[in-house]
């Protein structure tokens, strides 16, 4: 018992581990794309970020089938696939541009509150039952948006708004991605579908505001995407040894580290309003994943 009990503590501190460095990857891209605000445009930055990603998982998936790993690109739910590369290209793309218009910590704030939105959206188009408790975490939560983007004061800024956007798209690619695993898809397959589809769906916005990068802002663009796959690479991990309950909240650190950046960067220290909501909205968001039904 104590073996186990040895192996499972060092497989959560792995997660651990592991969850803080994807954490701290996010803030890191976010904060590229808003220093290379005035060099390209939000299109140009998805297109990349979505291309260094299909590279990303190209080169992994023939490494593991140079190991001996088989998987299969054939799947019976491609209408599944598209909804969830359709909602995660919107989540990239509004979360892009709200990066360019509102505080770091504030929009990373905004697109952590997919758990909020999990519950809301599956009661209404799967039909899950949603208890008192989560019910109870997602108005807390709630609240805490309302102290973050505080509409009722002259500071409003209605592109926060777009950042939210960002949360509710991310609600709906978890919602596609435990679809995809109930009806067997393998978890390569569901990636591959994604970074194929979303380079599409970027390549197409792409060509409507095209702007050929200068070598420093091409640099800049590839570490973008660079930094984004890193980000996922960890994750992926990190939810390989423990479960996304005790995962999922490690990455709330990533608005703490946009404040850092806020701070160092531009010299913005978020006023008290947010770190009340910032605090609401994450313990609404842990506490929604921790009584969410499964």
């Amino acid at each position: 018992m104590n073996d186990l009990q040895t192996i499972s503590s060092k497989r959560i501190m792995r997660a651990i581990i592991l969850g803080v460095i994807a954490a701290l990857c996010y803030s890191v891209m976010s904060l590229l794309v808003k220093l290379l605000a005035n060099d390209t445009n939000t299109s140009m930055t998805v297109f990349f970020r979505c291309m260094v990603g299909l590279f990303w998982i190209s080169f992994a998936l023939i490494f593991k089938h140079l190991r001996g790993k088989r998987f299969t690109i054939k799947t019976k739910h491609f209408g599944l696939h598209f909804l969830r590369a359709a909602s995660g290209f919107i989540a990239i793309l509004t979360l892009y541009y709200a990066l360019r218009r509102v505080p770091l910590a504030d929009a990373n704030s905004l697109a952590m509150t997919y758990p909020l939105f999990i519950p809301i959206l599956g009661a209404i188009f799967l039909g899950t039952k949603t208890n008192s408790k989560n019910w109870l975490a997602l108005i807390t939560g709630f609240i805490g948006i309302i102290f973050i983007i505080k509409p009722y004061s002259n500071t409003f800024n209605p592109i926060a708004l777009i950042a939210l956007i960002t949360g509710i798209a991310l609600a709906v690619v978890f919602l596609c991605i435990h679809e995809l695993a109930k009806r067997n898809d393998d978890p390569h397959t569901i990636l591959i579908y994604f970074f194929i589809l979303t380079f599409i769906l970027s390549g197409i916005l792409a060509i409507f505001s095209w702007e050929t990068p200068n070598l420093e802002t091409l640099i800049d663009l590839l570490l973008i995407g660079l930094v984004g796959a890193i980000y996922q690479e960890f994750l992926t991990r990190s939810l390989s040894y423990a479960s996304p309950k005790i995962v999922s909240p490690l990455l709330y650190l990533c608005v703490v580290f946009s404040g850092l950046f806020d701070w160092i960067f531009w010299a913005h220290i978020p006023d008290l309003y947010f770190w009340i909501g910032m605090t609401l909205v994450s313990f609404g968001c842990i506490f929604s994943i921790k009584y969410a039904k499964t």
